[in-house]
């Protein structure tokens, strides 16, 4: 069977990311605010399963991804690390609801393993940058050089009151100017 134009099967890697991304972020903040007052954790209680259970289905959507060229070891990392908050919570809820004394202790393991997810989440984005900024070449160094000498030059002689050094600081601005319009790119 082929499928569905429009059900989305055939959408990229970067969008079931995404996607994965937006729906993890309500998530991923309930369970942090949780995890953010130990003291408070009865009352986080009923909540927890349903965000657990939403950890097991981001973590199920990210292994049935196909990577693409590169990116093999990023998916790796955030599957491992929504498995990890995955268990993490089921500690802490298990320990919550039998009433174990170790349920705080515990918080610390959990808040690191959602930190855990969202570092993987930013590798994942950092290991298939948009486009990284290129560098200015260094031939557009020329004209800025001559310009901040340009400048000391015309502040230097004005305040000697040496007006040829002056003239001459301004002929260096000038000269920049030229310069950068020729070696520099016009929009």
């Amino acid at each position: 069977m082929r499928p569905i134009a429009g059900t989305g099967a055939t959408r990229g890697y970067e969008h079931v990311l995404e996607d994965v991304r937006c729906e993890l972020r309500p998530t991923l903040r309930a369970l942090e605010r949780a995890a953010a007052a130990p003291e408070e954790l009865g009352e986080a209680v009923p909540d927890l399963p349903a965000l657990q259970y939403a950890l097991h289905v981001a973590g199920e959507r990210v292994l049935g991804l196909e990577p693409l060229p590169g990116l093999e070891e990023a998916r790796d990392e955030l599957v491992v690390a929504l498995a990890i908050a995955r268990e993490e919570t089921a500690d802490v809820l298990e320990a919550v609801e039998n009433g174990d004394p170790a349920a705080e202790t515990l918080v610390w393991e959990w808040r690191a393993a959602l930190f855990g997810v969202r570092l993987a989440l930013d590798h994942a984005d950092a290991a298939h940058p948009a486009e990284a900024p290129s560098r200015p070449p260094l031939r557009g160094l020329a004209p800025v050089v001559l310009l901040i000498t340009g400048v000391l030059v015309v502040l230097g002689g004005a305040l000697g009151d040496l007006w040829p050094v002056w003239v001459g600081g301004l002929v260096l601005v000038g000269v920049s100017t030229g310069l950068s319009r020729r070696l520099l790119p016009q929009p």
